[in-house]
């Protein structure tokens, strides 16, 4: 069958410590994206503090690609969307300044650009790239808190920018698995802001929500209110840490600790009996042994309590706690774990909710799964760029024109 390139189409990969998941979907013309095929892969090649194995990696993302487009193999996809999340990543506030006129003059897009690359110029340590620089909000003369200042007239403008960067070689490499893996790279997001794009919604954004995104080797944090990024920030702790946790106390082989966490184990005791036993699969020549549920459901709730705890303190310190007003949403494969919304709730003393992806039709079993939420955000956030970019640039020639015309003015 003849392979065809689709505009529309688009290939999101999720890079995390655990596994790579890619999702293939297209628009259609009523601009709803629709899933066509997807695919996960088991991945050790990537850890919460960045690549230990390279070329497994580039398998890793191979594999699940492939296993996506395999859902539709007459499609031809060159470009993907990233995400990616680490402790190599981290977060910051800065301001920037323009001085537009002595006797003011309006604002134009090109005066909201420079403000905010001299936010990123003042901030961004050199051996750091930036992957995200979100205006929370502008200031024009003595009028704080714009949030468009677009056409206003004033003297001097300043922003607020929330910025994500990672460290530069990581970064490089992430991308140079991606290319070694056959795809240009399109697009590159922080796991939590593709996330947030499909499981919150404005509301939440505006009352005040902390979006928590539990991976395999990382937990991170995104904290909205007024429907701005107020913090983010990314831990070294994540679900693998239950499985270990199971895998060294019983004695038992990884495979056999996951199974245990994800069938059998509860992150809330209440409820759980104090005579129901299982079966556990120990090392020596792979005898059984019975073990009460309870002793297990133990290790896992002393590990969702410290990695709550550990966000607990990040927002305290920051006094963010009192902002929650909407409570606290949980992403990720480990949001799926047995009793951890419970017990987030009694830790936080808010509201918590498993956060779904939304937004797109097709597969079932991708679409009602929060372990797909980041990839599917991945695909919001794709669509998203590629608009502003046809927006700003449009196409064909008068795209090449006005890039090589960017190029020129930001070089000489």
């Amino acid at each position: 069958m003849k392979r065809s390139l689709d505009k529309e189409a688009m290939l999101a990969i999720d890079i995390g410590a655990t596994k790579i998941a890619a999702v293939v979907a297209r628009r259609n013309e009523r601009k709803v994206v629709e899933i066509l095929g997807h695919g996960i892969h088991p991945c050790s090649g990537f850890s919460a503090s960045g690549i230990v194995n390279l070329e497994e990696i580039v398998a890793s993302i191979s594999n699940a690609s492939r296993k996506a487009l395999n859902h539709v193999p007459e499609l031809e996809v060159h470009k993907a969307v990233i995400a990616i999340s680490g402790t190599f990543i981290q977060s910051q506030n800065t301001i920037g300044s323009l001085v537009l006129s002595r006797h003011g003059r309006a604002v134009t897009q090109d005066d909201i650009d420079s403000s905010i690359k001299t936010a990123i110029i003042r901030a961004v340590p050199k051996d750091y790239e930036v992957i995200h620089a979100i205006p929370r909000w502008f200031r024009l003369d003595e009028t704080p808190y714009i949030r468009d200042p677009l056409g206003m007239v004033g003297c001097v403008l300043e922003v607020d920018v929330h910025l994500i960067i990672g460290r530069e070689s990581i970064l490089k490499n992430l991308k140079r698995c991606v290319v070694k893996a056959g795809y240009s790279v399109e697009e590159l997001a922080y796991q939590p802001i593709a996330s947030s794009l499909s499981v919150l919604g404005d509301e939440e954004k505006n009352i005040g929500v902390a979006l928590v995104d539990i991976g395999g080797e990382t937990t991170s944090i995104l904290v909205f209110y007024e429907g701005s990024i107020l913090h983010s920030e990314t831990f070294g702790i994540g679900g693998e840490d239950i499985t270990r946790d199971i895998n060294h106390y019983f004695q038992t082989p990884m495979e056999n600790a996951e199974k245990l966490k994800k069938y059998s184990g509860s992150a809330w005791l209440e409820g759980v009996s104090q005579e129901e036993a299982l079966e556990v699969i120990r090392f020596k020549n792979r005898r059984t042994i019975m073990v009460k549920k309870r002793r297990l459901c133990q290790i896992i709730e002393a590990r969702v309590e410290q990695i709550s705890e550990e966000v607990m303190r990040s927002l305290r310190s920051r006094d963010l706690l009192r902002t929650l007003y909407g409570g606290v949403v949980l992403s990720g494969g480990t949001s799926m774990l047995d009793g951890i919304r419970e017990k987030t709730q009694q830790i936080f003393e808010r509201d918590a909710i498993i956060g779904y992806p939304n937004g797109v039709v097709g597969h079932e079993e991708v679409i009602s799964s929060p372990s797909f939420a980041t990839v599917i955000g991945l695909l919001h956030y794709g669509y998203e760029r590629r608009d502003a970019h046809m927006a700003a640039y449009g196409s064909g020639l008068k795209s090449c024109y006005k890039r090589i015309k960017q190029w020129i003015q930001e070089t000489f």
